[in-house]
């Protein structure tokens, strides 16, 4: 596949992402399927280079497997090896090399030949092949000794004692685990040194877990990542579906790390996570133990390039021997993109030029990297997949032109083929323009969650209220009342409209004339603001005005609005993208009303919404309520943001 470049966000993310399942669940649950003497049936599987492999390999041992790409499903009928011999071919996957062969080994009379990818001939058996050695296998190395390609013959697995060293991949231990399920006799495994140790754990809970008919796999916490640091790039908000349900994987520890080192900032939603960028970031170096979740070091180490702050991540000397020497891979890949990168045995110290010069917001940072790097910048992956997602996310800074190209892109199969259409997917949904209608009576909480959500999403915020109240209080003035249609006419054909953008909220004028918060929201105002609010000549008034806040939003240059109302999504934007109903119980909301100092009654203001003529207080039909009666307002919040990222 020719090289591959990527495209800048133009804007700041505003997506939401389903990662694929685990692979590293995904190989797990296939072995432990084949050893159940039951049918298994496994949902969520991860569709991947690495995974098929397993199948693949699997099928070949005799074992009956039905695929369902599809519905992401595999049903595996567990039992004995069948086959004494096959040609087993394994690529470049840890999981397969380590899991299968250890499984193989428990065959009696068995005869196998394993070959691989020439990038796994280098990677580390030697601690798994001297144990299965102990235990009976026989081995033949066709080059390097303890390496692949080999020849195995096997004589089942005797059991006992087994001391193994695991040093060099936690897999070694987790293969052993696994296969000493079917050991002749009991197993004791002795290991005093791992790496990666949440693996180890996410073994020993699935073991726990099978035979099972069903079992379900949860999202990669690794591919997670990406998506998770991308608004730390971009600023904004991507929401990482389904991720609490990510409870076996250590990887899922990566977004508390970057939100405690204050690079993102994150809010639950139910089982979604909401990740957003920061405002200003902090020049204070950072110093990172990486150990447990290795995978993710590449994920953290790419978008150093693009962080004001040194930073140093160490614990991952394991990694040198996994897809490729990724220690060096990354440096030498960073060298091209950073002001200096220090590689040890054990660490890797990235500054970037954003560092150097102390940048505090992304528009300085985007202007270094646009002085400081060249025109084009290829990216070598070694094959890696890891390398080509992390430097894809890096990317999409926004530096004033593309300037990041990504060779031999097609590596990412290994884990997740579509990443790169998923990258443009969540391009494409944060350029896409959204109106949002967000309806409610009094004290449910509208104006607080809209002007929030707006800001995260840095959308224009328009409160009509905010229009009734104007347009009461310049009737007032005028000495008007509700029952006097004809001086009412006459005030509103003199009075002009127009709009002020303050921050991000767009501010009405009345004949050029801005009022004061105070002018409007006091008690004389209250008492009168639903009587006018009903009369249709003030909503005529009013529709057309509020009908062209889309476009002014437009020529602002926001990438969406949010605007806030009674009648917002069923007459001034019927056909919103997303139309939101914000309710609560009455005695929520006369709570909240007594808090703001506000006496006037529920009831009563209830009934004039929703028993006028003209545009009465409902929650249109297709649109999305949320009850926030006992929901906090960060909750609130980040529902309505959910929504809104998957209109």
């Amino acid at each position: 596949m020719k090289n591959l470049t990527v495209e800048t966000f133009k804007t700041f993310t505003r997506a939401s992402v389903l990662p694929v399942g685990s692979k590293s669940i995904t190989n797990r649950a296939l072995i432990l399927g084949a050893l159940s003497n039951q049918e298994c049936v496994i949902s969520g599987a991860l569709f991947s280079r690495d995974t098929e492999i397993m199948v693949d390999c699997l099928q070949k041992l005799g074992f009956d497997i039905i695929v369902n790409k599809t519905d992401k499903i595999i049903i595996i009928k567990g039992g004995e090896i069948k086959n004494n011999k096959a040609n087993l071919f394994i690529g470049n996957a840890g999981t397969v090399a380590r899991f299968l062969t250890a499984f193989v080994a428990s065959k009696v009379g068995g005869e196998y030949f394993f070959d691989s990818d020439e990038a796994m001939y280098e990677r580390p058996m030697k601690g798994l092949l001297e144990v299965l050695e102990a235990q009976g296998a026989e081995f033949e190395f066709v080059k390097k000794a303890y390496h692949f390609p080999f020849k195995m013959r096997t004589n089942g697995l005797k059991g006992g004692k087994m001391i193994v060293d695991a040093s060099a991949s936690s897999q070694i231990l987790s293969g052993l685990m696994i296969a000493s399920k079917v050991a002749q006799n009991e197993c004791e495994i002795v290991c005093d040194n791992t790496v990666s140790k949440p693996f180890v754990e996410m073994t020993s809970s699935m073991l726990k877990q099978f035979p099972c008919a069903n079992y379900a796999v949860e999202p990669d916490a690794t591919a997670s990542s990406y998506f998770a640091i991308l608004p730390a790039i971009t600023g904004g908000v991507c929401e990482i579906k389904n991720f609490a349900k990510c409870k076996l994987q250590g990887d899922a520890k990566f977004v508390e790390v970057i939100e405690k080192a204050g690079i993102v900032r994150t809010q639950k939603c139910e089982d979604n996570l909401l990740v957003f960028g920061v405002d200003e970031f902090s020049n204070e170096a950072l110093d990172l133990d990486f150990n447990d979740i290795s995978d993710t070091f590449l994920t953290l180490a790419s978008v150093c390039a693009y962080l004001p702050r040194k930073v140093k991540i160490t614990g991952i000397a394991h990694t040198r021997k996994q897809e490729t020497d990724r220690v060096s891979a990354m440096a030498s890949q960073l060298r091209k993109v950073c002001k200096n990168v220090v590689e040890g045995e054990d660490f890797i110290e990235i500054t970037s030029f954003t560092a150097e010069q102390n940048c505090k917001t992304r528009t300085e940072i985007n202007a270094v990297l646009a002085e400081k790097l060249p025109e084009k910048v290829i990216i070598e992956t070694f094959n890696d997949h890891r390398i080509a997602m992390s430097f894809a996310v890096l990317g999409c800074a926004n530096i004033g032109r593309n300037w990041i190209e990504i060779e031999n892109p097609s590596c990412v199969s290994k884990t997740w083929c579509e990443f790169f259409d998923v990258l443009k997917k969540c391009r494409a949904d944060s350029e896409k323009f959204r109106v949002v209608a967000v309806d409610g009576g009094a004290a449910v909480g509208k104006s607080s969650v809209s002007k929030s959500a707006s800001a995260s999403l840095k959308y224009m915020h328009v409160d009509t209220g905010a229009h009734y109240r104007n347009l009461a209080y310049i009737l007032l003035e005028n000495n008007v009342s509700p029952d006097d249609l004809d001086a009412l006419r006459n005030v509103l054909s003199e009075l002009k409209l127009s709009t002020a953008v303050v921050g991000n909220s767009a501010q009405i004028l009345c004949s050029g004339k801005v009022l004061k918060d105070s002018d409007i929201r006091c008690e004389r105002i209250n008492s009168v603001v639903s009587v006018f609010a009903s009369i249709p000549e003030v909503r005529d008034f009013l529709k057309n005005y509020q009908r062209s806040m889309a476009d002014f939003a437009k020529e602002q240059c926001f990438s969406g609005m949010i605007m806030e109302g009674r009648d917002i999504g069923s007459v001034i934007f019927p056909d919103a993208q997303m139309r939101i109903f914000l309710d609560a119980d009455e005695e929520t909301r006369a709570a909240r009303r007594a808090h703001e100092g506000i006496t006037d009654s529920i009831k009563k203001r209830d009934a004039l919404d929703k028993n006028r003529k003209v545009a009465p207080l409902v929650c249109p039909e297709g649109a999305s309520l949320i009850d926030t009666s006992h929901m906090t307002k960060d909750e609130v919040v980040a529902k309505a943001i959910s929504l809104i990222l998957n209109s």
